[in-house]
């Protein structure tokens, strides 16, 4: 049975028992209500192939596919939720998640060179230190394509913080605060900019 969820009526998604089957975790520190609120925020802003770093549990991964009708990519280390019951909840929602795991920040992340059109990343990097936020930076600008998008979505706390990391990686195109999140859309630097 679906339950009639407020916000997934909004965006016209239908899935059993979200609450109970993708339970926010503490990393993340949102409800579900604000996970559902992001994914309809990011939906025009994502291009693909795009990946979603640091997912969580998937659940953003999961409304942008269904919403987009595309292939979306997700990692995480899967420390603060099993990937089997990510794999479980993209296959009964009929999502096109792609799940992959990152042990390490310190790991390249496993993709090709130019990959991506957008990476996005929801509530985490406020989580990690800042020379991991640099070094986790200039992995993504790896793998975006030349003009490729960094989305950041997160705490307001930390915008400074997080916009002064990243600023000498990507150029920051636009910012805005919205019911209490902070977002960033950055852009790579061309190759004869940088």
């Amino acid at each position: 049975m679906f339950n009639n969820h407020p916000e997934l009526d909004r965006i016209g998604v239908k899935i059993r028992d979200v609450d109970s089957r993708y339970p926010p975790i503490m990393r993340m520190g949102i409800s579900i209500d604000e996970m559902i609120y992001l994914a309809r925020r990011l939906k025009g802003m994502i291009s693909t192939p795009a990946l979603d770093l640091m997912c969580g549990n998937c659940l953003i991964s999961v409304l942008l596919s269904k919403m987009l009708n595309t292939k979306v990519h997700a990692i995480d280390d899967w420390s603060q939720f099993p990937i089997e019951r990510a794999k479980k909840n993209i296959l009964e929602d009929s999502a096109d998640v792609e799940l992959l795991t990152l042990k390490s920040l310190d790991d390249p992340l496993p993709f090709e060179s130019s990959y991506f059109n957008t990476v996005f990343s929801v509530m985490y990097l406020s989580n990690i230190r800042s020379e991991k936020r640099i070094r986790l930076g200039n992995e993504i600008s790896r793998v975006l394509k030349e003009n490729g998008k960094f989305i950041v979505v997160d705490t307001m706390v930390f915008r400074t913080k997080i916009r002064r990391d990243l600023e000498g990686i990507f150029k920051l195109e636009w910012y805005g605060e919205e019911n209490g999140f902070s977002f960033f859309l950055f852009r790579k630097l061309n190759s004869n900019h940088a």
